[in-house]
């Protein structure tokens, strides 16, 4: 079962509409060897320094991977692709700014920021290429 967090940014990136257009859900951590789909896997949680010696809580550095499973038969498909990929790094820039974060229950997104949108794998026959994009969550909790 996905933690309270990974489903909160899971459904917060199924309000970016394009992503309809791949996969009517975010899959969690794996994608399967031959559906072409989306994933959200969970990659590192760093914990970082509060503010003030006064502060309470924690403070920590959520990292994700979204993998996307896509046909890549040729140069345009491959640049159609990570082109895909660079608007969702906008629009994630976007929401940062205008501090649109997913919901969480007594947590505080601080800030979200990504990069990293490149391909990552491809299948025996060259049709298929696995791509990903780094996502970084900063969250306070615990106060």
């Amino acid at each position: 079962m996905d933690s309270p967090i990974d489903k909160a940014i899971n459904d917060w990136l199924l309000q970016y509409e394009p992503i309809k257009e791949i996969a009517d859900i975010i899959h969690t951590e794996e994608l399967s060897d031959n559906e072409i789909r989306l994933a959200l896997q969970r990659s590192k949680v760093e914990k970082l320094q509060l503010n003030y010696i006064t502060d309470k809580g924690w403070y920590r550095k959520y990292q994700y991977v979204l993998l996307l499973k896509s046909n890549s038969e040729d140069d345009i498909q491959r640049l159609k692709n990570l082109d895909w990929l660079d608007n969702l790094s906008d629009w994630i820039e976007k929401q940062n700014y205008l501090k649109n974060y997913p919901n969480l229950e007594n947590k505080q997104i601080k800030e979200i920021s990504c990069d990293n949108a490149i391909k990552t794998e491809t299948n025996k026959d060259g049709l298929v290429i696995s791509y990903y994009l780094q996502f970084y969550f900063n969250i306070r909790g615990g106060i």
